[in-house]
This record gives structure tokens, sequence and C-alpha cells, in this order.
């Protein structure tokens, strides 16, 4: 796979802390990009600077394109990943570290799974760049395909390589809303993730191939909850949580639904029959937590299991979540 052609897309914005390095380890690479591709939002601080004075000497070519007004992450990340000419684009963060032999690998693995797209496992640091805790492994599985999709599982965009094909396979200005930032269009790491599950399958090396900066706003945490401090968070975002995602569910069946008579793909309509199954789960919970009657919540959840909608299966949960769920009835307001 060495003879691949890879373009790296990077969203940029006020990244001068950490952006030397990040450029640093991409100029370290095993096999070289063949362009870095930085959409910069309107940077107030030295980003832009920094970047010109890397593609001054970057053993590769630098595009920079500055925005006419603020897109947002990603708005902006879309925008750079549009941009990238080569059939495989790796996205890239302004503040980690990339381990000389991420893009290598990650062409390799792409091209012995024949898949859609790739992630791995990443090593934590601090702002320092000492490396913290444990390394954080974001999958079980070596190969994903259809049911190990789960809907609301996503790879870390910085992680992630892609098959260029993902941009044509369905419109991504036709994305649902996102699960973390709900007035705003799927995130562009969720959307290729969803897309590459409805298509094909997707590889993850079980190897740090990237150092993954905790600072400020982005930690994303190493450690596993257990159950009570699982229901306690999810106390607190009833009834929001259950109707942001039926409300993503919801939009994702009717967009597959709509694209079904057009793609004749036996593992695209059965991932529309499982958004269906979904949407229709997340429906039977949002109508629990709908009523503000404790009682008549409690009613309704028993009604939804004797329905079934709880039993264990892709995208649903089972005992621990019917218990979580009747919970948050009762305190949840």
């Amino acid at each position: 796979m060495q003879a691949s052609k890879v373009s790296v897309a990077m969203a940029a914005y006020n990244g001068e802390r950490f952006l030397s390095e990040q450029l640093r380890s991409l100029a370290e690479q095993e096999h070289r990009p063949a362009e870095l591709v930085i959409c910069d939002d309107l940077s107030t601080d030295r980003t832009v600077a920094i970047v010109e004075a890397f593609a001054r000497t970057a053993p590769f070519p630098v595009r920079l394109y500055r925005n006419e007004a603020r897109l947002r992450f990603s708005e902006n990340f879309m925008k750079a990943i549009r941009l990238c000419e080569s059939r495989y684009i790796a996205f890239c963060d302004q503040d980690d570290i990339w381990h000389p032999s991420k893009i290598a690998r990650s062409l390799d693995a792409m091209a012995t799974t024949g898949s859609l797209l790739c992630s791995h496992r990443v090593d934590l640091i601090d702002e320092a760049g000492t490396r913290i805790g444990r390394s954080f492994n974001l999958s079980r599985h070596a190969i994903l395909s259809g049911q190990s999709f789960e809907p609301w599982g996503v790879f870390l965009g910085f992680t992630c390589t892609i098959d260029r094909q993902l941009l044509h396979l369905i419109d991504p200005a036709t994305r649902p809303h996102d699960l973390i930032e709900y007035d705003r269009p799927m995130s562009h790491d969720r959307w290729f993730y969803l897309v590459a599950g409805l298509f094909g399958n997707a590889c993850y090396i079980d190897e740090p191939l990237a150092l993954y900066r905790q600072h400020g706003g982005n930690v994303f945490g190493s450690g596993r909850t257990s159950i009570v401090g699982r229901v306690r968070k999810a106390v607190r975002k009833y009834p929001t949580y259950i109707e942001q995602r039926e409300r993503i569910a919801a939009e994702t069946a009717r967009l597959l639904a709509r694209l079904r008579g057009d793609i004749d793909s036996a593992a695209f309509h059965t991932a529309v029959d499982r958004w269906s199954g979904v949407a229709a789960f997340y429906a039977a919970r949002q109508a629990v937590f709908a009523h503000p009657n404790v009682v008549v919540r409690l009613r309704r959840l028993y009604a939804a299991y004797r329905q079934r909608h709880y039993r264990r299966g892709w995208g649903r949960g089972g005992a621990s979540l019917i218990i979580q769920d009747a919970i948050a009835a009762v305190i949840a307001r």
C-alpha cells in the first residue's frame, strides 16, 4: 500500500500552543502525505503564521485556506475534507502527535481488510506531552461490519483515515443532526462512521498510533464509569438525552428509507431495517419521558418493555438500560 496517495485534512482555529508539534509529526511520517490541506476558521493567534512557516520547508505540499466567515469545527473539517485530492484522507486535529507509522499502518490495514475506514488505539498525554493513564481503546473489534457498527459509537476523528468514496455514497448535505451539538449537522467523524457502516467495513488497529492531548475543553477521559455514575449522568440529561437521540434516529431512518430504492446493496437494506428499529426504540423511550407524571411514566415504561423494545440487540440496551430508565423516570424532571 506504500504507493497509495493520502491527503491529510486539518481544521485549524487558534491552535498556536500545540500546532507545531502536530505538524512536525506529519513531516516525520514514514508514508509521506501527498498533501496537507488546512482550513483556518479565522484564527486570531499565530496559527496561520505557524502553518505558513511550516509550508516553506515541509516535505509535501501544504494548502492553506482561510475562511471568510466562521464555519465552526465540524463544517470547517468537512470543507477541508472536500478539498483533499487523494484517494485516502486522514483526519488531523491541531494539538495531537502522530506516531511515524500512523499513515502507513492505516493504509496497510485498509488494503488488507478492504475497509472504507480505519481507526486505532491512542495514548493519552497532558499539556506538557507526558503520558497519562493507560491507552484509550476505542473498539473491541479488529474489523467492524454489520451489527458491530453500534449506532452511537464513533472513533475519535483524528484516528480516522477514510476512502474518499465515502464522500460520494450519500450527500453529506443530507446528514442528520449531531449527537453533541444538537443544532448542527452531524459531525464529520460520526457521519463517515455511519456511511462506512452502511456500505462496508471499518478496521481497527489495537496499537497506539497517536498521542491524544488532554487539555482545556477537549478532555475525553480514560476511565470506566460505574453503573451508579452512568445513572447519575443519565438522570441529569433526561429527558433531553432521550429526545435528541430519538430525533437523530428518526432523521437517520427517514434518510435511509428515502435512499432504499436507489441503492442495490443487501448490507444497506439490512442497515435501514436496523435504524428503523432503533428509531422505534427511542420513540418508545421518548413517550415515557414526555409525560410529567411519574406513575404514567412507569406505566409507559412497562408497556415498552412488554412490547419488547428493551430486548437486547443492535442499538438497544437490555436489563441494565430498563433499570436506568426506571430510575430516571422517577427522578428526572
